[in-house]
């Protein structure tokens, strides 16, 4: 669902569709690394193709802006379509040019990470970083069509599977308890069993379209989806981007349940069951050192928060969440201290 229409979203479409796509298209932004891994399975002829690099400090307007000038080259008329193939910076990166050129073009996605097919490709939402601001910039452009596939999760990383679900937790967890049990045991299954990545995707993607559907546009329930974020951000960061987005997620969650718990919105055992769920997502390299002074000037740059205070998506029991304030004071900057030192300078485990 979106604020304009509703859009499609396909799984596992047969190959010959695909080619059909991509050979009626004139154009193919495309992230380089899926390109070099794909390019002769997905036989995209490279007369198409604007390539992009999928990196944290391209995902800025002069990006998108040289991709509107590509798109003109190739000779993008206002009735054209495009494809997008790539992860979640080059769906930042489309859904932002392809909502400008010429006031609005149709595009069709293909999500390439776990991070972007569980989560990001759904929404429409464009978040673009600019000078020392991230995700200040942007907009809702769904795309016409989605076409998630299992396969582009074969050549991910460990980090990129990890990262990914550290979204699939997220909006597991603000959804309930049924649904917090639920990601708790297929947590327990997908090390040894793949397969369950594409029921988590499945799962993920109608937990979060329920939320799309009352509240397209980031106005009231949508809001809950930034839960961990906050955080995660800050971590990002503060560690210069050391950290990948998922895993930032990941931590700031359970930062989020931390400050929870101290202020008794969660129990012990809540903490510790939703703590230990998250733990099982984190590798001990996962903990970059930072400044906790520059963790707090990032936070304090959130574009939730006033000019007093945090304004924070935090638990209010277990599996549900709520926008809260906290004053910008040393209470809260204590527990923040707390967390760090019990848990993530010690790898949470």
């Amino acid at each position: 669902f979106s604020d304009k229409d509703t859009y499609e979203l396909l799984f596992n479409v047969e190959q010959y569709k695909i080619d059909e796509i991509l050979s009626n298209t004139k154009a193919i932004v495309i992230d380089r690394v899926v390109w070099d891994l794909y390019k002769d399975e997905l036989n995209i002829d490279v007369e198409k193709v604007i390539f992009i690099d999928a990196l944290e400090d391209k995902k800025r307007p002069n990006e998108s802006f040289e991709i509107c000038e590509q798109l003109m080259i190739k000779g993008v008329k206002r009735k054209d379509t495009i494809v997008a193939v790539g992860g979640g910076i080059t769906q930042d990166l489309v859904t932002f040019a392809t909502s400008v050129l010429f006031r609005g073009i149709k595009w069709i996605w293909l999500p390439t990470t776990l991070l972007a097919q569980a989560d990001s490709c759904i929404g429409g939402k464009s978040s673009l970083n600019y000078k020392s601001w991230k995700n200040i910039i942007g907009n809702f452009y769904p795309p016409s069509q989605i076409i998630v596939q299992d396969k582009f999760l074969n050549t991910l990383s460990d980090t990129d599977i990890r990262s990914g679900i550290g979204e699939i937790l997220k909006v597991h967890m603000l959804s309930g308890k049924e649904a917090v049990q639920q990601v708790i045991e297929q947590m327990a299954k997908y090390k040894n069993d793949r397969s369950v990545l594409s029921d988590m995707i499945f799962n993920s993607l109608k937990l979060k379209n329920h939320i799309l559907k009352i509240d397209p546009l980031d106005q009231g329930l949508r809001l809950k989806m930034n839960y961990g974020h906050s955080f995660g951000h800050a971590l990002e960061a503060a560690t210069n981007f050391g950290i990948s987005h998922g895993i930032a997620v990941t931590i700031g969650l359970d930062i989020a349940n931390y400050v929870g718990y101290k202020t008794d919105k969660l129990t012990t055992e809540e903490f510790n069951i939703l703590h230990t769920a998250l733990s099982s997502n984190l590798e001990a390299s996962d903990f970059v050192d930072f400044e906790f002074n520059d963790f707090l000037s990032a936070l304090k740059k959130d574009k939730k928060n006033d000019s007093e205070n945090y304004n924070l998506i935090m638990p209010v029991g277990f599996g549900e969440v709520e926008l809260t304030s906290y004053k910008m004071n040393f209470e809260i900057e204590e527990l923040l201290k707390n967390y760090l030192t019990e848990f993530y300078n010690k790898g949470m485990k």
